[in-house]
């Protein structure tokens, strides 16, 4: 069994869907879960047609094997897989009860070197890794940190605002089909979604600097 698959240029982990006993979305809202691109992948690659038994055994699998050996198993599929980012909840996120196995996970591909990124809800997690999770949230003035990178959903355009207080963000939306500047006088931040782009231009997730 692979534990990732290819999605936006990564190599992601899919863990199930929905609020916990069925999934891992223990912290979403009613319509991040109503609106969720996994209930219609249709904009999206085949790839994010992952079935819950596979989604189950995967995040089994990430809770339950040794860290070292998931790092093995990562850097030999991202290898695989062509991409140096491994992304974090394709689908699913981290439940309250997970995030220490999640933080020991990060900290070690940190050490062997992996691009990470993602998502997320869980602020725990999110608090203790800054640098790899943007924290998704409903309204800007949410966001209490002044220096740190947040995720604001547009269910209506399926897309998600970058936003950090202290900066404008490049490729400040991220979506289905492009990720696009806000400021669209520069046609170079302009590019169907790819994370590998992002992560060249330092744009998007990993427009990560000093205010």
């Amino acid at each position: 069994m692979k534990l990732l698959r290819p999605f936006t240029g990564t190599g992601a982990i899919f863990f199930p869907v929905g609020r916990p006993p069925v999934g891992t979305c223990q912290f979403a809202t009613d319509k991040c879960l109503a609106t969720c691109y996994v209930n219609d992948p249709s904009d999206f690659d085949q790839e994010t047609r992952v079935p819950t038994c596979v989604k189950q055994a995967v995040y089994r699998a990430v809770i339950d094997w040794h860290t070292w050996d998931l790092v093995r198993v990562f850097k030999r599929e991202l290898d695989g897989l062509q991409t140096p980012i491994l992304s974090w909840f394709g689908s699913g996120d981290c439940l309250e009860k997970d995030g220490d196995k999640i933080s020991r996970i990060v900290e070690a591909l940190k050490k062997a070197g992996v691009v990470q990124m993602s998502f997320t809800r869980n602020r725990d997690l999110w608090e203790c890794h800054k640098d790899v999770f943007a924290l998704t949230i409903e309204y800007e003035d949410e966001a209490t940190d002044p220096t740190a990178m947040y995720s604001i959903p547009n269910y209506e355009k399926e897309t998600s605002v970058m936003y950090c207080p202290s900066y404008e963000v490049r490729g400040g939306y991220c979506g289905p089909i492009v990720c696009q500047d806000k400021d669209r006088t520069r046609p170079e931040l302009t590019h169907y979604i790819n994370c590998r782009i992002c992560h060249r231009l330092k744009m998007g997730c990993f427009d990560r600097r000093e205010p």
